[in-house]
């Protein structure tokens, strides 16, 4: 029987003492909407692997019960699924792989360079639309294959938007939207598919096309497809940057080691993921009963599996509360097996560049916890802004 417990308030500011307090009261927790919340390492990791599970954005029996935007999510990402026909999941992964292969760490460096030697002349600044957005975005845009005069205009455009594109993955909102930022971003969209069937290039919009001849291309799906992938190269990886920044605020020691060298800093995303991950949960779906520690779980029923949590079990991770840079954790925040995130090297080299010259340009800087705001997602964790007091370092 599960526990009748009523968990402490959950904060957006720190969810981990929650976490831990469901983790060592009750790790397979029933919440109040019917869904089993999993808290253990050792279970999620289980789950993440077992065929008796469907992700909810693989399960289209689930469809039909969403809200229009989760389920367009939902239907994109079953594309994405291992193993569909077109395989659209299998192009990405290629293209990315032979990208990341032949990525030019030296323009990813050139980026930030160039951004943060613009931001040098102020002493203060607001971190993540600052630097993390223009970073990240200018990252996944050029492999997508926005062309790169196009890509500071829809950079601001993206900004103005504040993060909230990913609602015109829905095909009905972006056809009927009065957003301006909106529709010049649609607009960008379209442009960029015609530009590459007329001439592919070694992008990931060309990837998507050519899974598709002739009159099989569906349009509005292909847009749907790049909506997500640059939500989930933009927004998750300024969500990576602004919770890695909280999280070094103070530590000098950890500062030093990531300005001093760019492999310990790619090397450190892995322990700065675990640590403070922006994935939180992944939800699954029950294919037939499971019995986890005791407890039943129905067919058809919802899993929350809380990476967060997951990710700081102290039966896994010797001091899991603590950072630890030397630490080369096996995380569960890029998912694994058929769940893992498709960009996860990619996310690792733009992450311990991004760090490795934001502290090279800076000799130290103040952060307050006031100056930080919390973004409220239930799957994915970050801040919104960080006001940040910068002392350059200008030799």
């Amino acid at each position: 029987m599960t526990k009748n417990i009523q968990p402490p308030t959950y904060s957006s500011e720190n969810p981990y003492p929650w976490y831990k307090w469901i983790q060592e009261t009750c790790p397979i927790f029933k919440k109040t909407d019917g869904t089993w919340m999993i808290t253990r390492y050792d279970d999620v990791m289980m789950l993440l692997n077992d065929v008796r599970c469907s992700h909810w954005g693989h399960d289209s029996d689930f469809f039909f019960n969403m809200h229009p935007v989760e389920k367009s999510i939902a239907q994109t990402l079953h594309a994405l699924a291992p193993g569909n026909t077109p395989a659209f999941r299998k192009q990405i992964m290629h293209q990315l792989a032979a990208r990341t292969l032949r990525i030019d760490e030296g323009e990813i460096r050139k980026q930030a360079d160039m951004i943060l030697e613009r931001l040098s002349s102020s002493s203060s600044i607001e971190f993540m639309n600052d630097y993390a957005h223009p970073f990240t975005f200018g990252t996944i845009s050029r492999l997508i294959g926005i062309q790169e005069d196009e890509i500071e205009e829809l950079s601001k455009i993206i900004s103005d938007m504040k993060g909230g594109y990913l609602s015109f993955i829905d095909e009905t909102l972006r056809d009927h939207t009065e957003n301006d930022q909106g529709r010049l971003f649609i607009a960008a969209i379209k442009r960029l598919i015609i530009l590459k069937q007329k001439k592919p290039g070694d992008d990931l919009c060309s990837a998507l096309l050519a899974v598709c001849s002739g009159d099989e291309l569906h349009e509005p799906f292909i847009i749907s497809l790049i909506i997500l992938l640059f939500y989930a190269g933009h927004q998750n990886m300024m969500n990576f940057m602004g919770n890695a920044l909280v999280s070094l605020n103070n530590k000098m020691k950890e500062q030093s080691m990531l300005r001093e060298s760019l492999s310990f800093a790619t090397d450190s995303v892995d322990e700065l993921i675990r640590y403070d991950s922006p994935l939180q949960s992944v939800l699954l779906i029950t294919k037939e009963a499971i019995t986890i520690r005791d407890h039943l779980i129905p067919a058809r029923s919802i899993l929350e599996l809380s990476i967060g949590a997951a990710n700081r079990d102290p039966l896994k991770f010797d001091h899991a509360d603590q950072l630890i840079l030397e630490r080369r954790p096996s995380h569960l925040g890029f998912g694994v097996g058929a769940f893992r995130c498709i960009g996860a090297r990619l996310a690792q080299l733009e992450g311990g560049i991004g760090l490795h010259r934001f502290f090279a340009h800076i000799h130290s800087f103040s952060l307050t916890p006031e100056n930080i705001s919390w973004s409220h997602f239930g799957v994915q964790r970050g801040p919104s802004s960080i006001l940040l007091d910068i002392n350059w370092n200008h030799e």
